[in-house]
């Protein structure tokens, strides 16, 4: 498991004041004025940035950080992510992931076959649902509810099959 968890990725520039148009992988905004996150290409090489405002705008955060308002200080970085530190963040409950901790995990049916691989979360309206590339290479969806997930370690995650599921 990382120290840092991914918060958000930079896609892009907006206007000519330095603000970088994020699309946010957390259902906490983390965007928030005086706040330090961390900034980088590869979580192994990052750079501790304060926000220095943030807003939203069509569904993504406009953020210009460490003061930088000018557009010629902050394009490159765009394509770089937003992390936060795992120490700051508050513990989970019981039977609650961050899903970028879930992805990579090994998938085992209730017959103890190994099925596949865990490759995205999507955070949809109705549930969380993992999209799973099987040994066969081809992909497929389960709910991440407690009726097709059995139990999850830090290795893998044990699923209820259903008929038609490969």
């Amino acid at each position: 498991m990382s120290k840092y968890l991914e918060t958000g990725k930079i896609v892009g520039v907006f206007g000519l004041k330095g603000e970088l148009k994020v699309l946010s992988d957390s259902s906490t905004n983390r965007f928030i004025k005086d706040n330090y996150l961390y900034l980088g290409k590869k979580e192994t090489k990052l750079t501790k940035v304060k926000i220095s405002s943030s807003r939203l705008h069509k569904g993504m955060y406009l953020v210009t950080i460490d003061d930088l308002f000018d557009i010629n200080l902050v394009e490159k970085y765009v394509g770089c992510n937003f992390y936060i530190d795992r120490e700051e963040l508050d513990d989970l409950n019981d039977n609650e992931y961050y899903f970028t901790d879930l992805i990579g995990l090994k998938v085992i049916n209730q017959h103890k076959e190994e099925l596949g691989t865990v490759i995205d979360v999507l955070d949809l309206p109705t549930s969380a649902v993992l999209e799973i590339k099987l040994k066969s290479d081809k992909k497929c969806m389960i709910p991440f509810v407690k009726e097709y997930i059995e139990d999850v370690t830090d290795e893998v995650i044990f699923i209820n099959e259903i008929e038609g599921f490969r």
